[in-house]
């Protein structure tokens, strides 16, 4: 199994519905507002956020993307702007994967 493989599987057992996240970015930290789990699927998972008007449905391939660079992007080596043209949801996997990381230190992963 792939280490993304491994990421994506964690993040599908752990997350529930109506799990809530806060908006997270490498540069700035905790940016102050959350969005809401609303599904979760084997090919992606759906988030409702506070400044979106639909529901946003965030395919595992874009979290495939912005994981192949993600350790480069916490150590400030990617810029936010390149993961945003990566794919338009880079917001909310920035966010779930640092969810996850951050959940994962309390022995759960």
């Amino acid at each position: 199994m792939s280490e993304f493989e491994s990421i994506w599987k964690n993040l599908q057992r752990r997350l529930e519905v109506g799990t809530v996240v806060k908006n997270w970015t490498a540069f700035s930290g905790d940016l102050g507002d959350s969005m809401t789990v609303t599904n979760i699927d084997e090919t992606s998972i759906e988030i409702e956020a506070p400044k979106a008007m639909n529901l946003q449905n965030v395919p595992r391939g874009d979290f495939e993307k912005v994981w192949e660079v993600w350790k480069d992007y916490k150590a400030q080596k990617v810029k936010r702007y390149e993961l945003r043209d990566m794919t338009r949801f880079s917001k909310y996997i920035i966010s779930l994967l640092h969810w996850n990381e951050e959940e994962g230190k309390n022995g759960e992963v």
